[in-house]
Protein backbone atom coordinates (compact mmCIF):
# COMPACT_ATOMS: atom_id res chain seq x y z
CA UNK A 1 0.00 0.00 0.00
CA UNK A 2 2.81 2.52 1.09
CA UNK A 3 4.54 2.02 -2.55
CA UNK A 4 1.01 2.47 -4.28
CA UNK A 5 0.45 5.38 -2.88
CA UNK A 6 4.23 6.79 -2.81
CA UNK A 7 3.48 6.21 -6.84
CA UNK A 8 0.35 7.63 -6.94
CA UNK A 9 1.99 10.74 -5.38
CA UNK A 10 4.83 10.89 -7.68
CA UNK A 11 2.17 11.02 -10.42
CA UNK A 12 0.37 13.55 -8.86
CA UNK A 13 3.76 15.62 -8.31
CA UNK A 14 4.00 15.19 -12.03
CA UNK A 15 0.71 16.02 -13.47
CA UNK A 16 1.26 19.42 -11.09
CA UNK A 17 4.32 20.37 -12.77
CA UNK A 18 3.05 20.15 -16.47
CA UNK A 19 0.25 21.85 -15.32
CA UNK A 20 2.19 24.46 -14.06
CA UNK A 21 4.48 24.31 -17.10
CA UNK A 22 1.71 24.60 -19.73
CA UNK A 23 -0.02 27.70 -17.73
CA UNK A 24 3.77 29.48 -17.26
CA UNK A 25 4.39 28.99 -20.71
CA UNK A 26 0.79 30.70 -21.49
CA UNK A 27 1.38 33.38 -19.34
CA UNK A 28 4.40 34.22 -21.11
CA UNK A 29 3.08 34.03 -24.56
CA UNK A 30 -0.49 36.53 -23.36
CA UNK A 31 2.49 39.17 -21.68
CA UNK A 32 4.56 38.95 -24.68
CA UNK A 33 1.81 39.56 -27.31
CA UNK A 34 0.90 42.69 -24.53
CA UNK A 35 3.89 44.20 -24.71
CA UNK A 36 4.06 44.11 -28.21
CA UNK A 37 0.70 45.93 -28.37
CA UNK A 38 2.28 48.11 -25.91
CA UNK A 39 4.96 49.01 -27.90
CA UNK A 40 2.87 49.47 -31.61
CA UNK A 41 0.84 51.56 -29.67
CA UNK A 42 3.31 53.77 -28.34
CA UNK A 43 5.62 54.11 -31.66
CA UNK A 44 2.39 55.93 -32.92
CA UNK A 45 3.10 57.91 -36.11
CA UNK A 46 6.19 55.33 -37.13
CA UNK A 47 4.85 51.63 -37.11
CA UNK A 48 1.38 52.06 -36.72
CA UNK A 49 1.69 54.76 -39.81
CA UNK A 50 -1.11 56.75 -37.57
CA UNK A 51 -1.75 60.19 -39.59
CA UNK A 52 -0.48 63.12 -37.62
CA UNK A 53 -0.42 66.99 -38.51
CA UNK A 54 1.60 70.17 -37.69
CA UNK A 55 1.26 73.83 -38.00
CA UNK A 56 2.21 75.62 -41.49
CA UNK A 57 4.79 77.84 -39.52
CA UNK A 58 6.94 74.58 -37.88
CA UNK A 59 9.12 74.85 -40.93
CA UNK A 60 10.80 71.06 -39.88
CA UNK A 61 9.97 67.59 -38.08
CA UNK A 62 13.22 67.07 -36.34
CA UNK A 63 14.12 70.58 -35.60
CA UNK A 64 13.10 70.26 -31.64
CA UNK A 65 14.73 66.66 -30.48
CA UNK A 66 17.73 68.03 -29.91
CA UNK A 67 15.55 70.84 -27.51
CA UNK A 68 14.85 67.47 -25.21
CA UNK A 69 17.57 64.86 -26.01
CA UNK A 70 21.42 65.16 -25.73
CA UNK A 71 22.63 62.52 -27.65
CA UNK A 72 20.22 60.30 -30.77
CA UNK A 73 18.81 57.14 -29.74
CA UNK A 74 16.30 55.21 -32.09
CA UNK A 75 13.81 54.79 -29.29
CA UNK A 76 13.52 58.57 -28.18
CA UNK A 77 13.34 59.91 -31.87
CA UNK A 78 10.64 57.27 -32.21
CA UNK A 79 8.99 58.70 -29.47
CA UNK A 80 9.34 62.11 -30.37
CA UNK A 81 7.81 62.30 -33.09
CA UNK A 82 4.78 60.17 -32.03
CA UNK A 83 4.33 61.98 -29.47
CA UNK A 84 5.19 65.33 -31.45
CA UNK A 85 2.71 64.95 -34.22
CA UNK A 86 0.44 62.18 -33.64
CA UNK A 87 -3.06 62.49 -34.40
CA UNK A 88 -4.83 64.81 -31.90
CA UNK A 89 -7.81 67.70 -31.54
CA UNK A 90 -5.45 70.04 -33.80
CA UNK A 91 -5.60 67.55 -36.71
CA UNK A 92 -9.48 66.00 -36.12
CA UNK A 93 -11.12 65.47 -39.89
CA UNK A 94 -7.44 66.04 -41.44
CA UNK A 95 -6.47 62.26 -41.54
CA UNK A 96 -7.99 60.24 -43.94
CA UNK A 97 -7.60 62.73 -46.92
CA UNK A 98 -4.08 61.92 -47.03
CA UNK A 99 -5.11 58.51 -47.69
CA UNK A 100 -4.45 59.21 -51.54
CA UNK A 101 -0.83 59.08 -51.38
CA UNK A 102 1.33 55.96 -50.98
CA UNK A 103 5.07 54.64 -51.57
CA UNK A 104 5.31 51.62 -53.94
CA UNK A 105 8.81 51.40 -54.10
CA UNK A 106 12.33 52.63 -52.01
CA UNK A 107 15.53 51.65 -53.37
CA UNK A 108 18.95 52.66 -51.79
CA UNK A 109 22.99 52.59 -52.56
CA UNK A 110 26.15 54.21 -52.14
CA UNK A 111 27.70 55.98 -54.78
CA UNK A 112 31.40 57.79 -55.36
CA UNK A 113 34.11 56.78 -53.76
CA UNK A 114 36.95 57.33 -50.76
CA UNK A 115 36.00 59.48 -48.25
CA UNK A 116 32.94 61.59 -49.53
CA UNK A 117 30.09 59.78 -51.16
CA UNK A 118 26.00 60.24 -51.95
CA UNK A 119 23.66 58.32 -50.35
CA UNK A 120 20.73 57.90 -53.28
CA UNK A 121 17.72 57.15 -52.49
CA UNK A 122 14.89 56.11 -55.32
CA UNK A 123 11.12 56.80 -54.63
CA UNK A 124 8.49 56.01 -56.25
CA UNK A 125 4.83 57.44 -55.47
CA UNK A 126 1.20 56.18 -56.05
CA UNK A 127 -2.01 57.99 -56.35
CA UNK A 128 -4.63 55.30 -53.73
CA UNK A 129 -7.24 57.29 -54.90
CA UNK A 130 -9.22 58.99 -58.36
CA UNK A 131 -9.78 61.92 -56.26
CA UNK A 132 -7.87 63.80 -58.52
CA UNK A 133 -9.60 67.35 -57.02
CA UNK A 134 -7.70 66.84 -53.46
CA UNK A 135 -4.70 66.23 -55.34
CA UNK A 136 -4.69 69.62 -57.62
CA UNK A 137 -6.08 71.67 -54.55
CA UNK A 138 -3.08 70.75 -52.20
CA UNK A 139 0.58 70.90 -52.59
CA UNK A 140 2.69 67.97 -51.32
CA UNK A 141 5.99 67.38 -50.03
CA UNK A 142 7.94 64.35 -49.61
CA UNK A 143 10.03 64.54 -46.14
CA UNK A 144 13.20 61.88 -45.62
CA UNK A 145 14.60 62.18 -42.40
CA UNK A 146 18.21 60.41 -42.03
CA UNK A 147 19.74 59.30 -38.81
CA UNK A 148 23.27 59.62 -39.43
CA UNK A 149 25.94 57.49 -37.53
CA UNK A 150 28.44 58.60 -35.92
CA UNK A 151 31.46 58.38 -38.19
CA UNK A 152 29.88 60.34 -41.28
CA UNK A 153 28.05 63.83 -41.39
CA UNK A 154 26.50 65.85 -43.74
CA UNK A 155 27.68 69.81 -44.57
CA UNK A 156 24.84 72.08 -43.62
CA UNK A 157 26.63 74.43 -45.94
CA UNK A 158 26.63 72.28 -48.48
CA UNK A 159 23.39 71.38 -48.30
CA UNK A 160 22.01 75.14 -48.26
CA UNK A 161 23.52 75.37 -51.60
CA UNK A 162 21.59 72.41 -53.07
CA UNK A 163 18.63 74.14 -51.89
CA UNK A 164 19.71 77.30 -53.29
CA UNK A 165 20.37 75.53 -56.73
CA UNK A 166 16.87 73.96 -55.98
CA UNK A 167 18.04 70.68 -56.13
CA UNK A 168 16.26 70.08 -52.47
CA UNK A 169 13.30 72.01 -52.07
CA UNK A 170 14.88 72.59 -48.54
CA UNK A 171 17.19 70.63 -45.97
CA UNK A 172 18.43 70.97 -42.42
CA UNK A 173 21.01 69.48 -40.32
CA UNK A 174 19.93 69.09 -36.34
CA UNK A 175 23.15 67.88 -34.24
CA UNK A 176 26.21 67.54 -34.63
CA UNK A 177 27.32 69.44 -37.31
CA UNK A 178 30.87 70.49 -36.02
CA UNK A 179 32.85 69.15 -39.43
CA UNK A 180 35.80 69.12 -37.63
CA UNK A 181 36.03 66.78 -35.50
CA UNK A 182 37.15 62.91 -35.47
CA UNK A 183 34.61 59.88 -35.40
CA UNK A 184 35.67 59.20 -31.60
CA UNK A 185 34.72 62.82 -30.24
CA UNK A 186 31.33 63.16 -32.55
CA UNK A 187 27.81 62.52 -31.70
CA UNK A 188 25.02 61.62 -34.22
CA UNK A 189 23.31 64.02 -36.33
CA UNK A 190 19.75 64.00 -38.37
CA UNK A 191 19.78 64.95 -41.82
CA UNK A 192 16.04 66.46 -43.30
CA UNK A 193 15.70 66.95 -46.80
CA UNK A 194 11.98 68.47 -48.89
CA UNK A 195 11.38 67.46 -51.87
CA UNK A 196 8.55 68.38 -53.78
CA UNK A 197 5.82 66.09 -55.26
CA UNK A 198 4.15 66.82 -58.64
CA UNK A 199 0.77 66.44 -58.62
CA UNK A 200 0.48 65.99 -62.55
CA UNK A 201 3.19 62.91 -62.45
CA UNK A 202 2.05 61.17 -59.43
CA UNK A 203 0.18 58.50 -61.39
CA UNK A 204 3.87 57.31 -61.99
CA UNK A 205 5.73 59.77 -59.93
CA UNK A 206 9.81 58.99 -59.30
CA UNK A 207 12.34 61.46 -57.10
CA UNK A 208 15.89 60.98 -56.73
CA UNK A 209 17.03 61.96 -53.36
CA UNK A 210 20.82 62.41 -53.60
CA UNK A 211 22.56 63.01 -50.14
CA UNK A 212 26.23 64.13 -49.88
CA UNK A 213 28.10 62.95 -46.89
CA UNK A 214 31.60 62.70 -45.80
CA UNK A 215 33.59 60.43 -43.23
CA UNK A 216 35.29 62.00 -40.17
CA UNK A 217 38.85 60.26 -39.56
CA UNK A 218 38.18 57.20 -37.77
CA UNK A 219 40.14 55.49 -35.20
CA UNK A 220 42.83 52.77 -36.29
CA UNK A 221 42.07 49.19 -37.27
CA UNK A 222 44.18 46.18 -37.48
CA UNK A 223 42.18 46.05 -40.89
CA UNK A 224 42.71 48.98 -42.48
CA UNK A 225 38.62 49.60 -42.88
CA UNK A 226 35.91 50.82 -40.60
CA UNK A 227 32.54 50.05 -41.57
CA UNK A 228 29.44 52.09 -40.78
CA UNK A 229 25.79 51.47 -41.26
CA UNK A 230 23.65 53.82 -42.34
CA UNK A 231 20.33 52.63 -41.28
CA UNK A 232 16.93 53.19 -42.95
CA UNK A 233 14.99 56.60 -43.33
CA UNK A 234 11.97 57.94 -41.75
CA UNK A 235 9.58 59.15 -45.06
CA UNK A 236 6.83 60.91 -44.54
CA UNK A 237 4.51 63.08 -46.76
CA UNK A 238 2.89 66.16 -45.90
CA UNK A 239 0.24 68.11 -47.50
CA UNK A 240 -1.90 71.64 -47.37
CA UNK A 241 -4.22 73.09 -49.08
CA UNK A 242 -2.76 75.93 -51.62
CA UNK A 243 -5.35 78.30 -50.86
CA UNK A 244 -4.03 79.18 -47.35
CA UNK A 245 -5.86 80.66 -44.54
CA UNK A 246 -3.39 81.79 -42.06
CA UNK A 247 -5.28 81.20 -38.98
CA UNK A 248 -5.85 77.82 -39.82
CA UNK A 249 -3.63 76.43 -41.65
CA UNK A 250 -1.94 72.75 -40.81
CA UNK A 251 0.27 70.55 -43.06
CA UNK A 252 -1.42 67.06 -42.71
CA UNK A 253 1.26 64.32 -41.97
CA UNK A 254 1.64 60.75 -43.34
CA UNK A 255 4.29 58.27 -42.07
CA UNK A 256 5.04 56.00 -45.48
CA UNK A 257 7.98 54.05 -43.36
CA UNK A 258 10.57 52.81 -45.81
CA UNK A 259 9.46 49.88 -47.35
CA UNK A 260 11.62 46.88 -47.83
CA UNK A 261 14.92 49.43 -48.21
CA UNK A 262 17.80 48.23 -46.67
CA UNK A 263 20.68 49.49 -44.62
CA UNK A 264 23.62 51.38 -46.52
CA UNK A 265 27.28 49.43 -45.99
CA UNK A 266 30.15 52.30 -46.09
CA UNK A 267 33.42 50.67 -45.75
CA UNK A 268 36.01 53.51 -44.58
CA UNK A 269 39.73 53.56 -45.08
CA UNK A 270 41.44 53.67 -41.80
CA UNK A 271 44.60 53.96 -40.12
CA UNK A 272 46.08 49.65 -39.17
CA UNK A 273 47.08 49.81 -35.90
CA UNK A 274 49.99 47.52 -36.60
CA UNK A 275 51.72 50.64 -38.63
CA UNK A 276 51.51 52.99 -36.03
CA UNK A 277 55.10 52.28 -34.28
CA UNK A 278 56.58 53.05 -38.05
CA UNK A 279 54.37 56.03 -38.71
CA UNK A 280 54.97 57.71 -35.44
CA UNK A 281 58.79 57.06 -35.98
CA UNK A 282 59.15 58.29 -39.17
CA UNK A 283 56.94 61.44 -38.52
CA UNK A 284 58.81 62.41 -35.75
CA UNK A 285 62.21 61.79 -37.72
CA UNK A 286 60.77 63.82 -40.09
CA UNK A 287 59.65 66.75 -37.96
CA UNK A 288 62.98 67.03 -36.22
CA UNK A 289 65.06 67.10 -39.72
CA UNK A 290 62.35 70.01 -40.26
CA UNK A 291 62.98 71.94 -37.30
CA UNK A 292 66.83 70.92 -37.19
CA UNK A 293 66.74 73.17 -40.74
CA UNK A 294 65.06 75.80 -39.78
CA UNK A 295 67.00 76.71 -36.74
CA UNK A 296 70.40 76.23 -39.12
CA UNK A 297 68.91 78.61 -42.06
CA UNK A 298 68.18 81.14 -39.30
CA UNK A 299 71.52 80.91 -38.03
CA UNK A 300 73.06 81.43 -41.52
CA UNK A 301 71.25 84.18 -42.83
CA UNK A 302 71.56 86.30 -39.50
CA UNK A 303 75.44 85.56 -40.37
CA UNK A 304 75.31 86.80 -43.45
CA UNK A 305 73.18 89.87 -42.89
CA UNK A 306 76.08 90.72 -39.74
CA UNK A 307 78.94 90.74 -42.47
CA UNK A 308 77.15 92.36 -45.04
CA UNK A 309 76.34 95.14 -41.99
CA UNK A 310 79.69 95.31 -41.02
Amino acid sequence: MDVQRQHKAQWLMMFGFFFLLILTSNLACHAFAFSLDHQASNMGSIDGRIFGCLPCSQAYLASSYFDHHDSLLESDFRDFLAQEFGPGDLCRGLANDINVLGLADLHRHLSGEGSHRHVVSTLRFVNQSDDVKWLDSHSCEAVLIERLPIGVFADPFELQHLVHCRVFLDAAVFGDSNLELPSVLSNRSIVEIHMDIRNDYLENYETIIQLPLHARYPPLDSSGYARIEIGRPDLFVRCRPKQLQSESCLWTLKNLGAGYAKNVMWQVPCGNEAHTGIVSGITFASALTCALLIVLSAIYFSGSNNIKCS
